[in-house]
């Protein structure tokens, strides 16, 4: 990271973290919930549904967070949701099976929530070379997800479900802890201009509006991918455990974000979205129908499009809203991406109750489709301006 200065260098050490946490802590349960249902005797749809109150949260959250974000500084929102993490993940350790252990996941929903609008909309204001510092934040929020399946398999193995939370919810509040006092100057919202002169007025609403439809597609399939994949895995891959399949499938993902990252510094954003989201396709209708080492391969090339996409489509974002409601933007983002999407949870539970998982990858399949749709259409309606990251503001040193 040596093209970014000291300033931006912390900025991108605590929204790393952040973003880690986040996505670590919320894909935990659906590797725990195989081993909990088979230790209580409870089928494993019951178990997947006490986590939709979290899922919920963690997207309802994200509008007020952005809102708060922007008018006050939104490191500060980001510090809280680190430390907070770590704190509902060992509260969530004590918690018997049903309502109480529904309600720790919801906790740690409520303070995953903090990070999206509030780190997204840091970065975009402090650090000037934002395509790659996405995609490098993107990558530390792969990680998360990639890692959050071994690490609880591994845990829950050594330690029983409950000894697994409290460890690694102690592992994050500590390594919180220490990026929550790295020192970062942040503009103040509204004090970045560049970004306001792309589109104007009612046309820049519209174009963030059909990027919203795109997004919220993209949440009902991520959630749904997440939810299903663990289970999915111990019925389909005999030479792996469920855990580690799925961390192998996502560890391309971080590939995915950080070349997903470069490009969107480099090229057009519109065609970049449009081109990694139809190369995702195929490779989500392959899952459907096939098992062992060709669904492992499938699965990691689905995740490189679709996670990689990631940072060209939070620079969409930025380029669609003015700086004063820039973490409002990310905001909205998030609440329609995870707080939609967390009805997947319902139609992972529903299948499961009738019929074989393929169904679902056949049904992300239609909203990967229907998305590269709507993203053909954005592309087309602005296609006299290429749409291009701009640098955000050049803070100081500290």
């Amino acid at each position: 990271m040596s093209r970014f200065t000291a300033n931006e260098r912390n900025a991108l050490a605590l929204t790393a973290v952040g973003h880690f946490g986040a996505h670590f802590a919320m894909l935990v349960f659906p590797t725990v919930a195989v081993v909990i249902a088979r230790e209580e005797g409870i089928a494993l749809e019951t178990v997947l549904g006490w986590s939709f109150l979290g899922y919920l949260l963690f997207g309802a959250g994200a509008l007020p967070v952005g809102v708060i974000a922007d008018h006050m500084r939104s490191r500060w929102v980001v510090r809280t949701g680190v430390l907070g993490i770590g704190l509902a993940m060992v509260a969530t350790s004590f918690a018997a099976p049903g309502p109480r252990l529904a309600t720790g996941l919801a906790a740690i929903g409520v303070f995953a929530s903090l990070y999206h609008p509030a780190g997204l909309g840091l970065l975009s204001r402090t650090v000037r070379a934002r395509g790659t510092a996405l995609g490098i934040n993107g990558v530390f929020g792969n990680l998360g997800i990639a890692g959050a399946p071994l690490a609880a398999e591994l845990a829950t193995s050594a330690l029983g479900w409950r000894g697994a939370y409290a460890a690694l919810g102690i592992a994050l509040f500590v390594i919180g802890a220490a990026v929550s006092m790295l020192s970062i100057d942040e503009p103040a919202p509204g004090d970045m201009t560049a970004d306001d002169h792309h589109h104007e007025g009612r046309e820049r609403l519209t174009l963030f509006a059909i990027l919203l439809v795109a997004m919220t597609l993209g949440g009902l399939s991520y959630r749904a991918n997440t939810v299903a994949q663990p289970a999915y895995y111990a019925e389909r891959i005999g030479f792996f455990g469920h855990g580690v399949a799925t961390t192998i499938a996502y560890s391309l993902g971080t590939v995915g974000q950080y070349v997903g990252g470069r490009l969107a510094d480099r090229y057009d954003l519109r065609l970049l979205y449009v081109g990694f989201h139809a190369l995702s396709l195929p490779f989500v209708l392959a899952m459907a129908v096939t098992s062992e080492l060709p669904l492992l391969m499938s699965a990691s090339l689905f995740v490189f499009f679709s996670l990689g996409m990631q940072p060209i489509e939070n620079s969409l974002v930025a380029r669609f809203t003015p700086d004063r409601w820039r973490a409002t933007g990310y905001g909205l983002k998030f609440a329609v991406v995870f707080g939609i999407g967390a009805l997947s949870v319902g139609g992972v539970r529903a299948v499961l109750a009738r019929t074989d998982l393929a169904v679902v990858f056949l049904a992300i399949g239609a909203l990967v489709a229907t998305l590269v749709c709507i993203a053909s259409y954005l592309a087309w309606r602005t296609r006299a301006t290429p749409i291009l990251n701009v640098p955000g503001h050049q803070a100081g040193a500290g």
